[in-house]
């Protein structure tokens, strides 16, 4: 079917659906109180345990806030991704989503297209999720659950608890707990699907959903299975025009990091003379350790990310599209323009649940599903720059302009000819044993560093979860007693397989492209000694010559071809045992009780492709994939719980009621030992139209896997503060005499760990000012490790709030419900791993290294010292080894609001439904020694992939709101969902406040939806997410500043927080039989 059919279908599907809307509507509360949802829920009189507590009640009261997403919600959107739709409440803080997984490499820390949640900004692993009240299977090293292996066909409702819950479900609940609550006692058929597409064609969606349910043995046993089929089809960035206008923009920095052209890159200090450099571009433009690209006919140009005067570019591509322009400032950007703003995903899933009761007393229940996920992400080719270059022949044909380059090379002076022949330069440069340091032309036999974007097509990452959980168990009562226990087993297992292509290996794109004439017929046999046995042959054609491109031969993209697999796969296995009911009378009731134990055992393994194995691949690796080791680990914990109802008062006045609900666990870690987490909880209805409730939880995050048994796994990214050696750097611990009296003993800890591989390497940095006088952040390779000494986290949550419910009897406002909740969140010991900032703070500050301020040589052989990297040859920041610490803490303070309200209006009925959160302080610090920075009102806290310090998530936004507006009549109802932003303050502000960069504006987004039952058990959705089709505002910007001063970054608008798809058009139908 063509986009423009798909188009019309759903269009004139609206068109026909909006008749029936033009008679009468209906409105629905889509994001509820757990009171109103529970009562709902159940039948009267039946007991139900709601998300918070273990222990069953009558009234559906909890004394922590809850917030249920009803089916509505989870339905009413033109996406099935369930988490599209719980980050619309203000509790919740996006960071993986359809919009979000742009990340390729999977790792034990990460799994691309996994869909995630985050509460309160804490993190995706500071959340616990569950599934009908049991932990769900995590997907990855960090314990996080992928949302996508939800089945999806079964979900009822989703009950949200924001505050600690640790004492009632354990570790990790210290955000709070989202438990996905699945149908069960179904009966009948019920069959269910939805398609979608967006505005511009693409995007196309649809789910497919059917459920069967029956009753047998005289309905002592129900048997219910569900299965799920979920399609969505891409969409790139490039096609939305809000994107195409900001690549045209000038201010605009780019989003290829990479620049797909070849080049020369000056290596260890062999660089050309000035006059040489003068005589191809404007004199004094371009310094002589540039690097230096080359257009198609073999021209030299520069410009990429750095700013160059008038006539400096030379540069003779298409600047009047969109891969190619000038910023305002004279620098030169490239865009890629394959990037996805919705990822494919081809999701199935398989649901039962059964349960039988054998007598009065005793039952077995079971419950059973199966969920596989297919997504694909995509980044830019593979590019073999920095680490990932190849040193070249200095005899390799190149243009003339780069032959003049080469031949004026010289190396650096200072050296006797001993102790040259002896050097880094004649050993790893092949640079000639006879020539002088020093002299002019000494370095033109020198090999060359080569900048190549290889010839291959955007390196893509296909990634299939496949999850099952199995639960089964025993319940019952005990007779002549309300008591009721459960025993059950339940075991989980989700792998993830993930297969990387449009990647090349290293050794042999630089064994080719060494040869002469750049590898033309290069011809290479495997294992050559025992006659190629068990090995392939290589050949090469064309070669890879870096000035003609167009041309490589197949054999030759195939010769370097190295597509990569890697798997993970997590296993968790639980027993418990509960057991709850009445213990005695009070004079103000019942005094009830919940006990249990359990034992739990995630047992964790990454293994990753050989080439790409973090210090096992030493002949080889991938060009643009950084290594990670095989990753494994097993926690076990043995736990037990009590929790005690305990009802204080009754029928007083001004009392109806005051409850105490007081808890407490222990746990026993295999890793860590032993913690307790408790809480006491009060609720106190003032009238039957008042409710006051609050108490304390104190909570633990036990360390993950990852956090304790990580293997070494690399990354690229920036450090904020600079590199701490440069002498133009402000921090006041840096080599900058101007900043630090102490810069002399830093500057010469810095020569000490830039001399440890190669020689006079520091001479090099020092005299480069492209190295030493750079400003701005420094780029670097975090290398992560676990600490399996990090201890568990410590938290303690306050809340206290309000319900009421309306004591009028007016038809105008007897259907008004208020609920205000306050809640304070204070986390020390947090474990977060460190930032490239924080390991050379950790080095050069003399609080932590004393030894800096007396014997630069002691201070280096600190392990500080020793885990920060500098690349040979040039001395810049390199390898730095970072970990795991229990360094940071971290605060939140905020209040929820939730109104509802109903009236009758003209022929049907009006309703809101309004959730409001108000952020008074997100502070946080990395360093027991550092002061908590405040964040809330900005985008912050800084950080990279929406992972901040200590683990926190950006977005520190001061309020936000929900509102659902409906109107029924009938079997129709149509409502409006407002979701409201305020304006935030950039990232940079908290440490900053004469930051140039402007946040973000205020943010309105409308989605409508409606439905109508054309008969009592068939009904018509449809709906406009984006109604008015809002385009995302920039965000991080400096509005004094362009081009590389960083007018319009990279990333001009926030998919985290704004909506990038554009107007979107639905339509689905529901039947049951």
């Amino acid at each position: 079917m063509s986009i423009m059919s798909r188009i019309e279908i759903i269009r004139a599907a609206l068109v026909c659906s909006s008749a029936a809307w033009a008679a009468s509507f209906a409105g629905t509360a889509y994001a509820q109180d757990a009171e109103v949802a529970a009562e709902a829920a159940v039948e009267p009189g039946e007991s139900i345990v709601v998300t918070g507590s273990r222990i069953q009640r009558r009234d559906y009261e909890a004394n922590s806030p809850i917030v249920t997403a009803n089916e509505e919600l989870l339905e009413n959107q033109s996406t099935a991704a369930i988490e599209t739709a719980l980050n619309k409440l203000p509790a919740f803080t996006p960071v993986q989503t359809p919009s979000l997984g742009g990340d390729i490499q999977a790792t034990a820390t990460s799994t691309p297209g996994a869909a995630t949640l985050s509460l309160r900004n804490l993190g995706t692993n500071r959340n616990l999720v569950l599934i009908d009240g049991r932990r769900a299977t995590p997907a990855n090293a960090l314990g996080v659950v992928d949302i996508n292996t939800i089945p999806v066909a079964a979900v009822e409702r989703v009950e949200i608890i924001t505050g600690g819950a640790s004492a009632t479900y354990g570790a990790d609940a210290v955000g709070g707990v989202v438990n996905f609550i699945l149908k069960r006692d179904f009966e009948g058929l019920q069959l269910d699907g939805r398609a979608g597409i967006s505005q511009r064609g693409d995007g196309f969606e649809y789910n497919v959903n059917g459920l069967l349910g029956t009753n047998f043995a005289d309905d002592r046993g129900n048997v219910t299975i569900g299965v799920g089929l979920n399609k969505r089809e891409s969409a790139k960035r490039i096609d939305r025009p809000w994107f195409r206008e900001a690549l045209r923009d000038p201010r605009f920095a780019g989003t290829e990091f990479f620049p797909d052209f070849s080049a020369f890159q000056p290596y260890g200090g062999v660089n050309p003379t000035q006059d040489a450099v003068n005589a191809i571009f404007t004199p004094g433009a371009v310094p002589a350790g540039s690097r230096i690209y080359f257009n198609e006919d073999g021209t030299a140009f520069t410009g990429f990310f750095q700013s160059v005067p008038g006539g400096a570019y030379r540069f003779k591509g298409d600047l009047s599209g969109e891969k190619w322009a000038k910023t305002a400032d004279g620098a030169l950007k490239q865009n890629f323009l394959d990037d996805f703003v919705v990822l494919p995903l081809k999701r199935y899933n398989i649901y039962l649940r059964g349960n039988y009761e054998i007598n009065d007393s005793i039952g077995v229940f079971t419950r059973a599903d199966f969920t596989r996920v297919r997504t694909t992400t995509v980044q830019q080719p593979s590019p073999s720059v920095n680490g990932w270059s190849a040193l070249v022949p200095a005899a390799s044909p190149v243009p003339a302009e780069l032959r003049s380059l080469l031949n004026s090379r010289v190396i650096p002076a200072g050296m006797d000819q001993a102790t040259y022949r002896n050097s880094f330069f004649v050993n790893t440069l092949n640079c000639d044993p006879n020539a002088v340091p020093g002299a002019p032309g000494s370095g033109a036999s020198c090999d060359w560093q080569l900048t190549y974007y290889l010839n291959q097509n955007n390196r893509q990452a296909r990634t299939d979860v496949s999850t099952y959980n199995i639960v089964a168990g025993l319940e019952g009562e005990i007779p002549g007693t309300d008591w009721s226990w459960e025993v059950y087993a339940s075991q989980g297992e989700s792998q993830t397989d993930s297969l990387i292509t449009g990647t090349a290996s290293l050794e042999r794109f630089r064994a080719v492209v060494s040869a002469p004439n750049w590898g033309a017929g290069f011809r290479a046999q495997g294992n050559p000694l025992f006659g190629g046995f068990g090995a392939a042959t290589a050949t090469c054609t064309s070669g890879f010559d870096p000035f003609n491109k167009g041309n490589v031969s197949q054999d030759c993209l195939e010769a370097i071809s190295a597509d990569l697999k890697n798997r993970s796969i997590m296993q968790q296995t639980v027993y418990e045992a509960n057991l709850q009911g009445g213990l005695f009378d009070l004079p103000a009731g019942d005094l009830r009780f919940a006990a249990g134990a359990s034992y739990r055992k995630n047992d964790y393994e990454y293994l990753n492709d050989t080439l790409t194995s973090q210090g096992r691949s030493f002949l080889d690796q991938t060009i643009g994939i950084y290594p990670s080791g095989n990753s494994r680990g097993v926690i076990t914990v043995k736990e037990a719980y009590g929790e005690l109802l305990i009802p204080v008062l009754r029928d007083l006045p001004f009392v109806e009621s005051l409850e105490l609900n007081v808890g407490a666990r222990t746990s026993d870690y295999n890793t860590t030992g032993s913690s307790f987490t408790w809480k006491a909880m009060a609720d106190w209805e003032v009238t039957d139209w008042l409710r006051i409730r609050g108490g304390y939880n104190k909570a633990v995050r036990a360390p993950n896997i990852a956090e304790l048994f990580l293997a070494p796994q690399q990354n690229f990214t920036a450090a904020g503060g600079g590199d701490v050696c440069r002498t133009s750097n402000t921090l006041p611990y840096s080599a900058n005499p101007a900043t630090n009296p102490n810069a002399a003993n830093v500057r010469a800890v810095c020569e000490i760990l830039m001399n440890r591989q190669i020689a006079g390497t520091s001479n090099v940095f020092y005299s480069d000012p492209q190295f030493f006088a750079a400003q701005g952040p420094a780029f670097a390779f975090p290398t992560l490790v676990g600490n399996p000494n990090v201890k568990p986290e410590q938290a303690k949550t306050w809340t206290i709030g309000a319900v009421a419910n309306s004591p009028f009897d007016s038809p105008w406002l007897n259907r008004l419900r208020l609920s205000v909740d306050y809640y304070n969140i204070k986390v020390d010991d947090a474990i977060g791993p460190q930032t490239l900032d924080t390991a050379q703070l950790q080095c050069f500050d003399p609080f932590y290294n004393p030894a800096i301020t007396t014997s630069p040589a002691t201070a280096a052989a600190s392990p500080f010292c020793q885990a920060i990297g500098r690349v040979a040859g040039d001395g810049a920041l390199g390898n730095v080894q970072v970990t795991y610490l229990n360094s940071g803490r971290f605060r939140t303070q905020g209040v929820d609001f939730q109104l509802d309200w109903a009236a009758d209006i003209g022929p049907g009925t009006f309703s809101l439904n309004s959730v409001v959160n108000y952020l008074i302080t997100l502070k946080s610090s990395g360093l027991p020694t550092r002061p908590l920075v405040e964040y809330a009102g900005t985008l912050g806290p800084v950080g990279s992939a929406g992972v901040a310090e200590n683990g926190l998530n950006p977005g520190a936004f001061r309020w936000k709101m929900l509102n659902t507006f409906g109107y029924s009549v009938g079997p129709a109802e149509v409502s409006l969902q407002w979701q409201h932003l305020p304006s935030a303050k950039s990232i940079s502000y908290p440490l900053n406040p004469n930051t140039p960069f402007v946040g973000s504006p205020a943010y309105d987004l409308f989605n409508l939806n409606g439905s109508f039952a054309v008969a009592e058990n068939f009904t018509v959705t449809a709906g406009v997410d984006n109604l008015f089709d809002k385009a995302p505002p920039l965000v991080e910007y400096n509005a004094t500043a362009t081009g590389l001063a960083n007018g319009i970054g990279a990333n001009p608008f926030n998919a985290y927080f704004f909506d990038l798809n554009g107007r979107r058009f639905y339509i689905g139908a529901k039947v049951d039989f």
